[in-house]
């Protein structure tokens, strides 16, 4: 039995949503499709599939997300569904074509390509794949009875019902504020947040007339409000102002806790902490493989250099 590799072609997209359901138990919609792996503003996604005649055995995919890197725009992929159907596993297809994924990537000039992986699959991309450890990131939440109303407060705090020009300005203003992170741009948070077929998203924003002065993006899971994406101007009092008001808002809808990814050198971390934020579960690994040996001696393996929120991974 010969299976082959090859790169995605248009009309694939059928046996993949087959495999994922084997895979994963659940459906993929057409239109979610088309949104992880052809719409990304940054380029459409690097597919590499494994098949046995015409059944699709395997699947590995890397999304094109525009990274921050002190300031210089990097192309890089994030690592994404990757699969393979129950007959074939142990035969080794997730490094070949892994491997004919990065190989493509290279060619077409990402600088790295990084991810998420789960406790099934975290050893295999340490050990077969190269994949450095960045990162364990814990889940910080603040939980009822010690959610508090927000008091008040000087800032003005609102919730809005779209993306607009303000938030191309704030990215502007602060994306050199930190050393390696997902670009932010308008194109980028509509794509993320407001195109996502099958999911909804809140945005909470703190504003100075017309100026934007930070943003928070937040989503109900079961008990509790996730803040998916956060950014702020150089003021911890921002930060903690959108978080309060997320968890006004979790009072009022009666959700127990509201929970968000912050590195702990982040300045608001201390704060958040100081308001009864705890570390807790889920845990993630954060890892990647850098493509290109600048990117290696500019430290992107060092989590502090990095800000990563919820939002960066396809998980939430």
């Amino acid at each position: 039995m010969s299976i082959g590799l090859r790169p995605y072609e248009v009309g694939d997209e059928v046996a993949i949503a087959d495999l994922f359901h084997v895979t994963y138990g659940r459906a993929m919609s057409d239109e979610l499709w088309r949104w992880r792996f052809r719409d990304s503003p940054a380029g459409e996604s690097i597919i590499q599939l494994a098949w046995d005649d015409d059944i699709l055995a395997s699947h590995y995919a890397v999304t094109q997300v525009s990274l921050s890197f002190y300031g210089e725009k990097v192309s890089s992929g994030l690592d994404v569904t990757t699969m393979t159907h129950p007959d074939y596993r142990g035969r080794g297809l997730f490094r070949k074509l892994a491997e004919a994924t990065y190989g493509h990537s290279v060619d077409v000039r990402l600088g790295m390509v990084w991810g998420f992986p789960n406790r099934n699959s975290h050893r295999g991309y340490a050990q077969d794949l190269g994949w450095v450890d960045i990162w364990e990131i814990p889940t910080l939440r603040w939980r009822a009875p010690m959610l508090t109303s927000p008091g008040t407060s000087s800032l003005d705090i609102a919730e809005v019902f779209s993306f607009d020009e303000r938030f191309d300005n704030l990215w502007r203003e602060v994306r050199r504020d930190h050393c390696v992170m997902v670009e932010r741009d308008l194109q980028y948070l509509k794509w993320r947040y407001t195109a996502k077929p099958e999911s909804q998203y809140r945005i909470v924003v703190c504003q100075d007339g017309h100026n934007l002065l930070g943003y928070a993006v937040f989503k109900r899971y079961e008990d509790e409000l996730q803040v998916v994406d956060l950014l702020i101007q150089d003021d911890v009092e921002i930060g903690r102002q959108l978080l309060v008001e997320v968890a006004r808002i979790a009072l009022s809808e009666s959700a127990g806790a509201i929970s968000l990814w912050l590195n702990v050198t982040h300045p608001l971390h201390r704060t958040l902490e100081r308001m009864g934020f705890e570390n807790g579960a889920p845990v993630t690994y954060f890892a990647g493989l850098a493509l290109r040996p600048d990117l290696v001696n500019k430290g992107v393996y060092d989590f502090r250099n990095w800000y990563i929120t919820m939002g960066d991974s396809d998980v939430y």
